[in-house]
């Protein structure tokens, strides 16, 4: 009897056991189980930081326009020597050593030393139809001078108007280096504004204010000494424009004279080697 009692014992335990979940899903056995606590809320992303604003663009003071670098004054053409005339054509070529007076005609590759050491202070050498002459009658020679005289005077007023021309162009270098020196101080004032347009938490120091106005009737003064200068540079660019048309005309006449020459002397040299007054060289 025993043993069917504790075989029973068992038998109830283990159906206890299979209903007791059922059991406690069940409302009406008037057991509250408490729900299972809920999960924690994900707590939020803290918030960006926000960016900071931008610093504001500093104030600009007062500032000038630098005067940018005077341009360079036009180098005036080098003067023509007073006393000689060079031209370079294909044909025949001519050589006037006389006093003051020298002319090469033809091509570049002349070596007046060699010439003179071979024929002297006076001569006339020339190339004609393939051949080398030399002329030293007095009387030939003092012709040849004449006919290139005009010529040679022509030479000397265009020198003399090539040194008015260099002359003002120094002028015009001086007053370039003055600009230059000008535009300088302007910057520098200008950089100094700048620093102190920046101070914004100095607006109310009377020295920082002080100083400001000082720059500014700096920058008034140097830009009125700009623009004097400026004028004075205008006035010698139109003197030098003048100087250059004039230039120009006497480089024109210098190319007719050297036509109404060369239509002259092509008979004059046919007559001296008839006439045997020009030796024919090597």
């Amino acid at each position: 009897m025993k043993v069917l009692r504790v075989v029973a014992v068992l038998a109830v335990a283990a159906i206890s056991l299979a209903v007791l979940p059922s059991v406690q899903a069940l409302p009406y056995f008037g057991i509250d189980w408490p729900d299972a606590p809920p999960a924690p809320p994900t707590p939020p992303s803290p918030p960006a930081a926000p960016a900071p604003p931008a610093p504001p663009a500093p104030a600009m003071a007062s500032m000038y326009v630098v005067a940018p670098a005077p341009p360079a004054p036009p180098a005036p053409p080098a003067p023509p020597e007073a006393w000689t005339y060079e031209r370079d054509d294909d044909g025949d070529k001519y050589v006037l050593s006389a006093g003051d007076m020298n002319v090469v005609n033809g091509d570049g590759d002349t070596d007046m030393d060699d010439m003179r050491r071979a024929y002297g202070r006076r001569f006339f050498w020339f190339r004609h139809d393939g051949h080398a002459y030399v002329v030293r009658d007095a009387a030939s020679l003092q012709t040849l001078v004449d006919l290139y005289r005009p010529q040679s005077d022509l030479g000397r007023e265009q020198g003399a108007l090539g040194r008015k021309q260099g002359a003002l162009g120094r002028r015009q270098g001086e007053l370039g280096r003055r600009q230059g020196e000008l535009g300088r101080e302007q910057a520098r004032l200008g950089v100094e504004e700048a620093r102190l347009a920046m101070r914004f938490h100095d607006d109310d120091d009377p020295a920082i204010q002080s100083r400001r106005r000082e720059l500014e009737r700096r920058q008034r003064e140097l830009s009125r000494k700009q623009d004097d200068l400026g004028q004075q540079q205008s006035v010698l660019g139109r003197e030098q424009s003048r100087l250059g048309e004039e230039q120009s005309r006497l480089g024109d006449r210098q190319s007719d004279l050297a036509r109404e020459i060369e239509h002259k002397l092509q008979p004059m040299l046919d007559d001296m080697i008839r006439k045997g007054i020009a030796e024919r060289v090597r």
